[in-house]
């Protein structure tokens, strides 16, 4: 009786089963045609393995090429396997011509043993450096290399190497110019210490030498009539030291910046430079009623307008002078227009590097590059010379 009672049971619960199994089945059919499963784990005699579906990597390459950095999979004998489209950017290449070919071969000679040394140490641990890689075109690409080991799932066998490779040509150029620019404004310096030292030497030891004479001339007078001559010579002679002491001075700090402010200072400056060259000049300032500039700013404007004032001195012949300061949210204008001879007969574009240093403008530019500003020079034979600049506030 026993029997007879559990023979029906079994048939129920296999039927049970293979209702779930059906429906499990179901399931992940629904999920495959949906694009939900991206691979398989199937259960083999050696151990589980993972197929991926065909297709089921779009979404990733799609990831990889929008990246801003090149991406590529090198195999273990540094053929690519893949890569991205902007690895081709950056390498100049058609990207159907970079996969399946050494990575290497888009490195120069002179740069494989680093590349090797790198390519080595990413394949035991994460490795950055810098790299110059080349172009399809033969040109240097400076780029930035991350190298990564990349081993197989659940295993411990290496595969090759992840590369993240990013173009830093602008980097590099803005690290050439800031170093130029550094050394530039170290050559400066010592030209300006050395002028310092000449005039020290030129003007104001030779007063002091001519009061140190004067006064033992003054000790050996016979008469007060010829002491009191030779006091009132030597007080000019005080005078003109005290006020070769007090211009070197202010071209060491325009202490005038810190007592009235930029826009008086410069409205002093060239109001003394027309009464002293007998030329006429003009003055507009605006925008300077508000919070006082930077004293970094404020400095480089000064310091440029006696630059330029000083070139339409020496060489403009100008009857005339016009300066314009405008200062608006985030930018100051300098403008020195004068009506002179002009700079070069071809244009200041095509004056030499020799020329705009002679005529003072090689050091304009260069304080006006320290703060990220721009220079523009225009000017016609006959015509005058106008300079204008422009610099950031939030650069100083």
């Amino acid at each position: 009786m026993t029997g007879k009672r559990k023979a029906p049971r079994r048939p129920r619960a296999g039927v049970r089963e293979l209702r779930n199994r059906l429906d499990a089945a179901e399931e992940t059919l629904r999920a495959i045609r949906a694009g939900e499963v991206d691979a398989l784990v199937v259960a083999r005699p050696t151990g589980e393995h993972v197929i991926t579906l065909a297709g089921a990597e779009l979404a990733y390459h799609l990831l990889f090429d929008q990246m801003n950095e090149g991406a590529v999979t090198v195999a273990r004998d540094g053929v690519i396997a893949y890569c991205n489209r902007r690895f081709a950017d950056i390498v100049r290449t058609p990207f159907a011509r970079v996969r399946g070919v050494p990575l290497r071969r888009f490195v120069p000679p002179a740069e494989r043993a680093a590349f090797e040394a790198l390519r080595r140490q990413g394949s035991r641990e994460n490795a950055r450096g810098d790299l110059t890689f080349r172009a399809g075109d033969g040109s240097p690409v400076p780029v930035a290399v991350s190298f990564a080991p990349l081993r197989a799932d659940r295993s411990a066998d290496l595969i090759g190497v992840v590369g993240v490779i990013r173009d830093i040509t602008e980097r590099k150029q803005q690290a050439d110019v800031r170093n130029r620019l550094i050394e530039q404004v170290m050559t400066a310096q010592d030209e300006e210490r050395r002028r310092i030292a000449r005039e020290l030497h030129d003007e104001t030891g030779q007063s002091l030498t001519a009061l140190l004479v004067g006064l033992r001339t003054i000790e050996e007078s016979r008469t007060m009539a010829k002491a009191a001559e030779l006091a009132q010579l030597l007080r000019r002679t005080v005078a003109r030291t005290l006020d070769e002491v007090g211009r070197l001075s202010r071209g060491l700090h325009p202490s005038v910046l810190d007592d009235v402010g930029l826009d008086a200072a410069v409205t002093r400056h060239v109001q003394e430079f027309a009464d002293r060259h007998g030329v006429a000049a003009d003055v507009r300032i605006e925008g300077f009623d508000g919070e006082p500039l930077p004293p970094l700013l404020q400095t480089t404007v000064y310091r440029v307008l006696q630059e330029a004032l000083t070139n339409v001195a020496k060489h403009a012949r100008a009857r005339s002078v016009g300066v314009r300061l405008v200062r608006d949210g985030s930018t100051v204008e300098l403008r020195v227009r004068d009506d002179g001879i002009g700079l070069h007969p071809a244009g200041p574009a095509e004056a030499t590097a020799g020329e705009w240093r002679r005529l003072g403008l090689q050091g304009i530019r260069e304080r006006a590059a320290l703060l990220g500003g721009s220079v523009e020079v225009a000017s016609q034979p006959g015509a005058g010379t106008t300079i204008t600049v422009h610099l950031p506030v939030r650069g100083a």
